[in-house]
């Protein structure tokens, strides 16, 4: 899977069916976009969105009714992963290690890196 196949604006769909305990149709997705991201999104923006989604292989549909239903195809944890180590590979030449160091230095709160240790600690 390459994440750079999506764009952002398919991601916002991605993550709003991702975190959905239920399976959406169109009306939804599109009202939990809007509402999560202030957008104001009409039902054929979110419909093409949607359909280039399953052209891609990330979101399979199924009608139920006058309804179509969306379900990913690809889970929310394996795109964070294939997201990361692209973004490893690109920067710090694969260095998962050398990436994490560099967040740690620039991005991470003294909260964070404690939790952090205690995340390593963990995976020991």
């Amino acid at each position: 899977m390459v994440t750079n196949d999506i764009s952002a604006c398919e991601r916002l769909v991605m993550k709003t069916i991702w975190d959905s305990p239920e399976e959406l149709a169109l009306q939804q997705i599109m009202d939990r976009v809007n509402g999560d991201n202030g957008k104001s999104w009409k039902p054929q923006t979110v419909s093409t969105f949607l359909a280039r989604l399953v052209r891609k292989g990330f979101l399979t549909s199924y009608r139920k009714g006058r309804y179509s239903y969306y379900q990913p195809v690809v889970s929310k944890e394996d795109f964070w992963k294939a997201t990361m180590s692209e973004n490893a590979h690109f920067f710090a030449q694969g260095d998962m290690a050398e990436m994490a160091c560099h967040l740690c230095q620039d991005m991470l709160s003294k909260e964070d890196v404690e939790k952090l240790k205690k995340k390593l600690e963990e995976l020991q």
